[in-house]
């Protein structure tokens, strides 16, 4: 049986920017500027959240979090609407060093690499 990769991210973000300028920072680095937006519509309830609407190469971004000393979470998993036909069929793929690694550098926010380094995550080196 054929599998499909789910891909999941989860980047910790620290940054004195509120969730919006967080939003733009990452959008230049990785996106070439594409808008977050979606604050309003409170996609976590409890959690400010920014989204881009778009699918990107059939991911979702999406940064929540309250910033301060508790920081954002940047968050990249395959579009939901590409995963409805093969949910039994799909393996996780985490790319969370990957896209830690594309923002590596950024100024104005800097990335939580001890909580990145907690998790058990693929390594994909060899």
């Amino acid at each position: 049986m054929k599998k499909y990769p789910y891909f999941i991210c989860f980047v910790p973000i620290l940054s004195d920017e509120d969730i919006m300028g967080v939003s733009k920072i990452i959008s230049d680095k990785l996106v070439g500027g594409l808008p977050f937006g979606g604050l309003e519509d409170h996609i976590y309830e409890e959690v400010p959240a920014v989204y881009i609407k778009e699918s990107i190469l059939g991911f979702e971004l999406v940064i929540q979090g309250y910033g301060g000393e508790e920081g954002y979470v940047l968050e990249v998993r395959s579009y939901s609407r590409n995963n409805k036909l093969y949910d039994d069929k799909e393996i996780t793929v985490d790319i969370t060093k990957y896209i830690a690694s594309l923002l590596e550098g950024t100024e104005k926010i800097k990335i939580i690499y001890e909580e990145i380094s907690a998790q058990e995550y693929m390594d994909v080196t060899e």
